[in-house]
Formats: C-alpha cells, sequence, structure tokens
C-alpha cells in the first residue's frame, strides 16, 4: 500500500529529476473541511484506503505508483501529485471529505468541456475515480507551477521552491495577469451552449502559471503561453454580452454582496482595476475574433 500521508523515503533518485518542494509542505490533516459530524482520524483513513484503491484500479494509472504527495488545498478538494517508477507525474483532484459526491465529475466533465475550446488554455483531465461516497480526477502535473491570487490584499503567486511562499506581482506584471484572466474567460464562453465559466476564484488559484515564466520577459505573449485554467466547477448560462456586463459589475465593485455573485466563487479580496477589465475584454474579444477567422479559413480549404 502507497503511504499517501507520509513521505515516502524509497524513491530511487534517478526516476524522479527534481525532488525540491512541489507545493505546501505540511501535513494535509491541516487541510481538511470536515462536516461537524465527521472525524478527521475516520474521513484521513477514509481518504487513504480510496486513494490506493484508485491507484490498484488501473483506471488511472498504468504504471506502478510509488509515491503519492498532498501539496494543495482547496475549499471543495485537496492536491496530490502521484509519481510512478518511471518518473512521471499526475495530479489528484481528490474532494474534500466535506464535499457532496459528484462535485468532481461536474468539474471534470466541465474541464473536458472547456479543454476542447482551447487546449493550451485549460488544463486536460484525464481520468475519473469513485467508490463509497469519495471522488477523485487526474490531470497532468506541471512541475511546481505557481497559483495566481491574493494572499493579504495584494496580487501575486503562490512558489512552492526552495519554499512555500507567496510572492507579489509587480505592477505591470499584475495587470497583464488580471487582463488576461479576463481575456481567457471570454476566450472560453462556449457560443454554442450559451454558457460561461461560474464559481471561478480569481484571486484564489483557479489559474496557474507555469514555473517557464520565471526568467521570461514580462510580455502579454509570455504570460499568455504559460498560462491554464485549472478549475472550473459551474458553467452559467447567458448570452456573452449580459456574460461580460455581470463579470465587469463583479470584478471591479467590491460593494457587492455575496449573494449578488453570479459568476465569482466569492468576492475579490482586492477588485481589479476599471482599465484591466477594460483591456481584459478587448483582448479576449480579439482572440475570439482571430479564432473565428481561422475557423473559417479552414472551412473554405475544406470546401475547395
Amino acid at each position: 500500500m502507497v503511504k499517501v500521508f507520509s513521505k515516502l523515503i524509497k524513491i530511487n533518485p534517478s526516476h524522479v529529476k527534481d525532488r525540491t518542494p512541489l507545493g505546501i509542505p505540511n501535513s494535509v490533516s491541516n487541510y481538511l473541511m470536515l462536516t461537524p459530524q465527521q472525524s478527521i482520524l475516520t474521513e484521513l483513513k477514509g481518504l487513504d484506503e480510496f486513494i490506493n484503491h484508485a491507484i490498484k484500479s488501473n483506471q488511472i494509472f498504468t504504471d506502478k505508483i510509488i509515491s503519492v504527495e498532498f501539496i494543495n488545498y482547496g475549499r471543495t478538494q485537496l492536491v496530490f501529485v502521484a509519481t510512478n517508477d518511471k518518473g512521471v507525474q499526475q495530479t489528484l483532484i481528490v474532494n474534500q471529505p466535506a464535499t457532496k459526491l459528484g462535485v468532481g465529475k461536474q468539474e471534470f466533465e466541465n474541464l473536458n468541456r472547456l479543454n476542447q475550446l482551447d487546449s493550451n488554455l485549460v488544463i486536460k483531465p484525464i481520468s475519473y475515480y469513485q467508490k463509497d461516497g469519495h471522488e477523485l480526477y487526474s490531470t497532468p502535473y506541471y512541475l511546481q507551477a505557481r497559483c495566481i491570487g491574493i494572499e493579504t490584499h495584494d496580487w501575486g503567486r503562490w512558489i512552492p521552491e526552495p519554499m512555500y511562499r507567496f510572492k507579489q506581482f509587480d505592477e505591470i506584471e499584475k495587470t497583464m495577469v488580471n487582463e488576461l484572466m479576463v481575456a481567457s474567460l471570454i476566450k472560453l464562453y462556449d457560443q454554442e451552449n450559451h454558457q460561461g465559466v461560474a464559481k471561478c476564484r480569481l484571486d484564489g488559484g483557479d489559474f496557474m502559471l507555469l514555473k517557464d515564466i520565471e526568467g521570461c520577459e514580462i510580455t502579454y505573449e509570455n504570460i499568455f503561453k504559460n498560462l491554464k485554467l485549472i478549475a472550473a466547477r459551474e458553467m452559467i448560462e447567458m448570452n456573452l454580452d449580459a456574460y461580460i456586463d455581470q463579470l465587469r459589475i463583479e470584478l471591479t465593485d467590491n460593494k457587492l454582496k455575496s449573494s449578488e455573485l453570479k459568476i465569482l466563487g466569492r468576492k475579490l479580496k482586492r477588485p481589479l482595476e476599471v482599465q484591466e477589465f477594460n483591456m481584459g475584454i478587448a483582448i479576449g474579444m480579439e482572440l475570439r475574433n482571430q479564432e473565428k477567422n481561422l475557423n473559417q479559413d479552414r472551412i473554405e480549404k475544406e470546401l475547395i
């Protein structure tokens, strides 16, 4: 049995190129979300058994798993990295004990749909597994990716290595990242089904930057090619103009009540600047127009 909640020492260093920190170094027990009726020891045992069942099922992995490490958490899910004996890693998104069964499957399906709209921008889920009230889905693991968000008041990113910490963006980078997160939501609007991403926590890690961004010149192009949406809890049905109008209100007005939020998962700790939002919309619409033109060119070529 793989010891999910304690670090294994039987790992061949030649199999894993980089053993520096992958995320939060603390025990998963510090980050469990429980109902009043749930016991921490019972739930830890249940999660450990569930993940081992998933490993043995052959529905998630085809190679031998030698390590499962806790790296991050959210209100609804826990994040682990599984490493096989060839050094290949996958991320496991596992429901928190207090989360209802079905939340993981819905997100798995939403990410699949969004990945089909833009495979470069949206992480692609690989497999889904559920058993005895627990569920998880797997995705590719990107070594030491940086989650975007706000720790107290300022925008920045959480960096795993050499120790897990939050680093504030400088003003230019903050502006570009915020604009491109807005642009991404517009780019990912599903015109066919009239749906946009909802329950989106821009300030809580729903977007990440790949580690490759470090050392790159801060440009729109470099940020965008290293930006990925990694969560998609819900989709909301409304036309694109209404979606943009609602986004404008929720992203730039911090006086809204939580009950008035339709797209964001919660109020931003720090709202976007109006000019950031406007530029984000402009970039997003340009990206949509470029894709529309490319699709039209492709159709015309196929008809020739």
